[in-house]
């Protein structure tokens, strides 16, 4: 049994790791690392209420990483930082024009991508995996906050 599990979790980092390396691959080609990547996309999805701190938290990115790359991004002119209007201590990031024209240009081949990843599979495939991930998710985040309180 502990065999299988192991295997199971072999398996797990193998799909993982591949599915982070897409990521950067298709970074890369665009100048950018996944991070960046996914960072730009956070800002281009929640343009509302997009703060620094917001994509800390949807990311679960170190403020000082987001930090590093909001900053490459206002100085390229792809965004603004303007104080926010429901907290005056945060400042709400906007893509700018030129920012927008980038982000649309990046994240369409990115969303083309996964869609035909996602239309290649089968409904039932799809539904599988991701009831699987949200699984594997739910039980992990129970285990490690079994872990921490033990501590």
């Amino acid at each position: 049994m502990l065999d299988e599990i192991k295997e199971s979790i072999m398996s797990y980092y193998e799909v993982y790791f591949g599915i982070g390396a897409i990521y950067e691959k298709l970074a890369k080609a665009h100048g950018l690392t996944s991070s960046s990547l996914f960072v730009l996309h956070i800002i281009h999805e929640y343009p509302e209420q997009c703060t620094q701190h917001f994509i800390c938290e949807k990311l679960l990115y170190p403020k000082q990483t987001v930090n590093t790359i909001l900053d490459s991004f206002e100085k390229k002119g792809y965004i603004l930082k303007k104080v926010s209007n429901y907290d005056k201590r945060n400042k709400t990031i906007l893509l700018t024009e030129a920012g927008q024209k980038y982000a649309d240009s990046i994240l369409s081949n990115m969303l083309h991508l996964e869609e035909a990843a996602f239309m290649n599979m089968g409904a039932d495939e799809r539904k599988a995996m991701l009831n699987g991930e949200r699984a594997f998710l739910d039980q992990l985040t129970r285990m490690l906050d079994s872990f921490i309180q033990a501590k």
